[in-house]
C-alpha cells in the first residue's frame, strides 16, 4: 500500500490556474479516476486537508495573551 497523500488542494489550484474553472473536491477525485490517474480505491481513501492541526501541535493553546508588568505602562 502506498503512503503517497494526493494534495486536492494543490490539483483544484493548478485546474483553476489553467483553465479557469473552480472544482469540487469530488469532482477533481472523479476527473482523477475517469483519466486512471488513480483507482476508484485511492480516490475513495483521500482525506481532504481541513487544516493543519491533525499534524502540528499547537503549543499556543492554553496560552495567556494578556501579560502583567507590560512595559508600555512606564511614560
Amino acid at each position: 500500500m502506498s503512503t503517497t497523500q494526493i494534495n486536492l488542494h494543490y490539483i483544484r489550484a493548478a485546474i483553476l490556474a489553467n483553465t479557469g474553472v473552480d472544482l469540487e473536491f469530488n469532482e477533481i477525485k472523479k476527473l482523477l479516476v475517469e483519466e486512471k490517474l488513480i483507482t476508484q480505491s485511492q480516490a475513495s481513501k483521500i482525506k481532504i486537508l481541513k487544516n493543519y492541526s491533525e499534524y502540528y501541535d499547537d503549543y499556543t493553546i492554553g496560552r495567556s495573551s494578556s501579560s502583567s508588568g507590560s512595559s508600555n505602562e512606564e511614560k
